[in-house]
């Protein structure tokens, strides 16, 4: 009997490559799909035609590679005095240190380099006192929707770029001999061409994680000694998203491997007591890439972990005055450096403005996760939010990280600090997604206690200042638009259209003003939809689903409540709002895996909704 022929690679449809199951290829239903009913989610990425110029620019690329490697096994080892006389790596021709010479657009088509993290524009306005209710309406574009035929154009061209990497660090002068080489370059120390990849992969999608760090710092210290690297447990982290941003094949199935890693490294760190910043860092990582995988008690461990660990080392409690006090003593005023705060396992004082920067980014970092998948979970926050002296959060918000810490440019930065009286980077990009995943959750806390208190007016005045200075922010008129990207914007705004939803739900149905509010937010969300590029799902901040399927719900709701009363023509345009709200929870499932399940959830939901409601005939309503 003759072997079934192996498919070949690439061929197999998006449903079962997601789920990497072993798929047929069968069209237009593969037999997997068939059989689990999934006749409408199996799809195809039909992979387009690489040129001939392509090819051949692939192979020298390749060539150049094995040969630079070749050469550098060629080379002998230089004496310890010729390396003393080297004053940096900068020109040095090791193949673990190249230049991987690939397009980033290969990844995203989008402009995914904006260093809005790193960017030092004017402030606009000065962060508020309440780390909870900032100061801070956005009008929605009603353009038609069209979903486009290349909306599963998925970049298939990251394995083409891996290139092969030294088992040994050969030239590199920082790098630490590996005691076991290996001919895989994913188990060595070396950063090669291909990590060099992961790493640009991430950095793209960074601010999805609500990561921030001095990118150019960082990717410098991984060439530094073992002790003075980043955590092994971060750089795991960061190559495990790096390989799932990728949706590459060939890399996704190493992100079991960088998994174990990092979990090996976070428990080794926490015995030693070793760069624990850096390891709350990769326990939000780990925790994001459970949640967004639907795996809700391991995201919901290691989330707690990190939060109960940052307020043991005082990471909560940084404030405004620690950095003006910093900033004097760096500018040669007699005045002592900030002392570690007053926490349980304090922290040494930070070295310079980027690593003080760093430390309020990993707060904010810890901050986010714990508040945002709490309302997607339903689970209880891990870090504390009450009036104690020692669990207050008065940790300033994201400023922006500075870009040079060299001493002569202390007085510059001293007179940009205080001009104005206001903190610089105030209104960064990072801490306006901060302060509307704050109201977010707030109002769903308000949404779900049982016994209300007087808080909605002073929510709903937050709410309302938030999104009328973030569409002025937007608005070209003001010259500041080039800080903020279109993903960064429908975050945000469908952020506080699901806190509005999250104030008035309770009252949906006995209200009209709330009913009003309700619809309103629900029909800007979809509006957000229609007009979003396709590029820009693969931006998104994840937590997005869980608001799409919050405005899902208020639809749900009506359909329930229209019984007997409402137009054919009105359930139909309910419908056709559900629907965009699935598709759109259906295309990010394509990075995030946790949107399709709310998806199947929202289908499900409707479902039922139309079986226990069945709208009447015309004819019946005129009986009636």
């Amino acid at each position: 009997m003759k072997a079934p022929t192996a498919l070949q690679r690439g061929m197999a449809c998006l449903c079962c490559r997601k789920r990497k199951m072993k798929c047929d290829g069968a069209r237009p239903v593969c037999s997997q799909c068939s059989k689990a009913n999934r006749a409408s989610e199996c799809q195809y990425y039909e992979k387009k035609r690489t040129s001939r110029t392509q090819l051949l620019q692939a192979k020298i690329t390749k060539l150049e590679a094995r040969l630079r490697e070749l050469e550098a096994e060629q080379t002998p080892e230089p004496s310890s005095s010729s390396a003393s006389q080297s004053p940096s790596v900068a020109g040095s021709s090791s193949p673990g240190l190249g230049t991987l010479s690939f397009d980033p657009s290969v990844f995203n088509p989008s402009d995914l380099d904006r260093e809005f993290g790193q960017s030092s524009g004017d402030p606009v306005s000065r962060g508020d006192a309440d780390p909870f209710l900032p100061g801070f309406h956005d009008d929605s574009s009603h353009a038609e929707f069209t979903w486009p035929s290349g909306a599963l154009d998925f970049p298939p061209a990251v394995d083409d770029f891996l290139a092969p990497c030294p088992s040994e660090p050969s030239s590199s002068r920082l790098q630490e001999p590996s005691p076991s080489p290996s001919a895989n370059w994913w188990e060595n120390d070396v950063l090669c061409e291909n990590k060099r990849m992961l790493l640009d992969i991430f950095f793209a999608h960074r601010h999805q994680c609500s990561f921030d760090v001095h990118v150019g710092r960082f990717k410098a210290a991984l060439l530094l000694p073992a002790a003075q690297k980043p955590h092994p447990s971060l750089v795991h982290a960061i190559f495990l998203l790096a390989c799932y941003f990728s949706r590459s094949p060939q890399l996704t199935d190493l992100e079991p491997y960088f998994l174990k890693r990092s979990l090996r490294g976070i428990a080794e760190a926490l015995q030693n007591s070793d760069r624990i910043v850096h390891v709350l860092q990769a326990s939000c990582l780990l925790a994001i890439y459970f949640f967004w995988h639907g795996r809700t008690l391991e995201g919901y461990y290691h989330s707690s972990i990190a939060a109960r660990l940052a307020v043991g080392l005082g990471l909560h409690q940084i404030r405004s005055n620690d950095w003006f006090q910093f900033q004097l003593a760096r500018a040669g005023y007699q005045q002592d450096a900030p002392a570690p705060l007053k926490a349980s396992v304090p922290l040494k004082a930070p070295l310079d403005e980027i690593e003080y920067a760093e430390r309020i980014a990993a707060f904010w970092q810890i901050f986010s996760v714990d508040r945002a998948w709490a309302v997607a979970t339903g689970l209880p926050t891990a870090l504390p939010d009450d009036d104690h002296p020692r669990s207050r959060i008065e940790t300033i918000w994201p400023i922006a990280i500075p870009d040079d810490p060299d001493p002569t440019i202390e007085g510059s930065m001293m007179q940009q600090s205080f001009s104005n009286g206001q903190m610089p980077g105030s209104v960064t990009v990072a801490a306006l997604r901060v302060k509307a995943i704050a109201l977010f959750e707030r109002t769903a806390r308000f949404s779900a206690a049982p016994n209300k208190d007087d808080s909605h007016y002073s929510l709903e005045m937050s709410l309302s200042q938030f999104t009328t200075n973030l569409s002025n922010l937007s608005n070209s008129q003001y010259g500041l638009s080039y800080l903020i990207s279109n993903a960064d914007l429908v975050d945000m705004q469908t952020l506080i259209h699901a806190a509005t939803i999250h104030l008035h739900r309770d009252a949906l149905e006995t209200q009209p003003q709330s009913y009003q509010k309700c619809v309103w937010a629900a029909n800007a969300m979809t509006s957000l939809i229609r007009s979003l590029p396709d590029n820009d799902y693969d931006l998104l901040y994840p937590i997005i689903a869980t608001c799409w399927r919050s405005a899902a719900e208020v639809y749900l709701r009506i359909l329930a409540t229209s019984q007997g009363q409402s137009l054919p023509t009105a359930a139909e345009l309910i419908d056709q709002e559900i629907d965009t709200l699935i598709k759109a929870m259906q295309r990010l499932s394509f990075v995030f895996p946790i949107a399709g399940i709310y998806a199947t959830k929202v289908q499900e939901d409707r479902e039922a909704a139309r079986r226990s409601y069945i709208p009447l005939s015309y004819d019946e309503r005129v009986v009636q």
